[in-house]
């Protein structure tokens, strides 16, 4: 499962490489009118009105409901209280839904080849991050953040990767609103042309890879 996207724009894409009847699947969508809990998490929205059975069914439906609610490409921007449209797809009769659970990080690598960089994140069960940019200060910070998760114990939290797109990677964690896990890469911003997202389920296994503009 695999996306890619613009440094800039960092907005999550649709998968539509991986469901080529995207008219058929559309047709098999609701969209229902939900009002946002304190605590809650657009994992935890999404969980609760629909039965996923792998990460790429959670990926199709978290690339509709970016798509339904324009501007809310993270959790922490959910207002309690507010109004948001959640996707609603054909019920999990008979099929084994994904719960909410607690995951860990368990281990994360920095690998710097001659055309890109890449990130693995080694998690112990099915998290797909949200990944946005902030740049309200230097260096730019690449964030992925994993809802209901946490690092593990005694995990490095300060990675000095001294490469040349990604200099340094910290892992921290936050318990309120809800708990999540966030693994920040201090990028440069100008070198850095586009960026692939991969999720290998088998493996619980989050890759990030940079690569570099100046490439041929």
């Amino acid at each position: 499962m695999k996306r890619s996207i613009c440094f800039f724009c960092l907005l999550l894409c649709a998968f539509f490489a991986l469901w080529p009847q995207a008219s058929l699947f559309a047709a098999e969508q609701a969209v229902r009118s939900y009002k946002v809990l304190e605590g809650e998490s657009i994992r935890q929205l999404l969980l609760k009105n629909n039965c996923v059975t792998s990460m790429a069914e959670y990926a199709k439906i978290r690339d509709a409901f970016t798509k339904l609610n324009p501007g809310i490409f993270h959790s922490t921007l959910l207002l309690p209280g507010a109004t948001v449209s959640v996707p609603v797809f054909a019920d999990g009769a008979g099929k084994t839904c994904l719960a909410l659970e607690e995951q860990r990080i368990v281990r994360v690598e920095f690998e710097s080849l001659a055309s890109f960089e890449r990130v693995r994140i080694f998690l112990d069960g099915p998290v797909l991050p949200d990944v946005f940019t902030l740049k309200t200060a230097l260096p730019v910070r690449l964030v992925c953040d994993f809802d209901a998760t946490l690092p593990q114990e005694g995990l490095p939290r300060d990675i000095a990767c001294e490469g040349r797109l990604v200099k340094r990677i910290r892992v921290g964690h936050e318990d309120k609103p809800f708990k999540r896990a966030r693994v920040v890469l201090d990028v440069e911003e100008p070198l850095v042309g586009r960026i692939e997202q991969e999720f290998f389920e088998q493996q619980s296994l989050f890759t990030i890879t940079l690569f570099d503009a100046t490439s041929k």
